[in-house]
């Protein structure tokens, strides 16, 4: 007996099976069952017809994976897949290595789309050499807990949201985006997003993968502004936004990313050339002039 694991006539294995509540049906893609085995030597399985997605990893030795007459033979680090309706059989392949699999089963509206982003199809339901360390570690969080309630469903669609990340491919309109062309367009969306938490130059540069001086000199070359004073211009703006709130200066600078006020006062009499507080009854001092100029 396997530590955890059942037996059977033909293999070692541990399941998990969930039941989707309203709650869960409401999301993009939720678990049904979670597996792992170790194939005992007159392993199969099949026909197998499932209403749902399902995903098997090969995490040692080889597989004969049965689908639409056609057979393949998968191996350590592969993967395959069954979909809705389709009929499949696998059984233990030769090898010098134990079969041992890991498996998801899910639903959801967003099923269909992930497996074909990872790659999947009816006419090709399986990968090669899928597998990554990381994918690998991943794997293995799904059996973690045998508890499951809300903190754990969470948990798991999590965990089979970051599966299909390391599995989706970087296409080719993606890599063409992170060529030097697009650094800046990049960057320009990165400090828009961003700005209003605490992000340097720095940080603008690593998530380019670009060194700081030499991103510096082309933004201030094609943008006419340093990325420094970029940077300033979106917080002094929103600064100037929230001025005109009920927001307090110390409340402001929390939200702009300054350290503390006395940051943000700095900041904002440099850009400005009068502290927030000025220039916050400056502006309540014309609201109220155009106002009795109304009247």
């Amino acid at each position: 007996m396997v530590l955890g694991m059942q037996e059977t006539a033909n293999e070692f294995f541990e399941s998990k099976l969930f039941i989707p509540d309203e709650f869960a049906r409401r999301g993009g893609v939720w678990p049904l069952r979670l597996g792992r085995n170790i194939a005992k030597p007159n392993y199969q399985s099949g026909p197998v017809v499932l209403e749902y997605y399902n995903m098997h990893f090969i995490m040692e030795g080889k597989v004969e994976f049965t689908f639409d007459k056609e057979n393949i033979v998968l191996s350590k680090g592969d993967a395959f897949s069954m979909f809705p309706g389709s009929t499949f059989r696998y059984r233990l392949a030769p090898s010098e290595t134990p079969l041992q699999m890991i498996w998801i089963s899910m639903d959801g509206a967003q099923a269909s789309d992930l497996f074909a982003s990872a790659g999947f199809s009816k006419l090709s339901p399986y990968l090669f050499g899928v597998m990554s360390k990381e994918l690998e570690v991943t794997l293995r969080q799904l059996f973690l807990s045998k508890k499951y309630d809300l903190k754990r469903h969470t948990e798991l669609c999590s965990i089979i949201y970051r599966v299909f990340s390391l599995m989706i491919p970087l296409d080719e309109s993606d890599k063409h985006k992170q060529g030097r062309e697009n650094w800046i367009s990049r960057s320009v969306d990165y400090m828009d997003t961003h700005y209003m938490e605490k992000i340097s130059v720095r940080d603008v540069a690593d998530y380019l993968s670009v060194h700081r001086a030499y991103f510096s000199k082309l933004f201030s070359g094609q943008m006419g502004i340093s990325p420094v004073h970029y940077l300033q211009k979106l917080r002094m703006n929103k600064a100037e936004e929230l001025l005109k709130s009920s927001y307090t200066i110390s409340e402001i600078s929390l939200m702009l990313g300054y350290s503390d006020p006395y940051a943000f006062t700095h900041a904002f009499r440099n850009y400005h050339g009068t502290p927030p507080g000025n220039w916050r009854r400056s502006m309540h001092g014309e609201a109220r002039k155009v106002i009795s100029e109304q009247l």
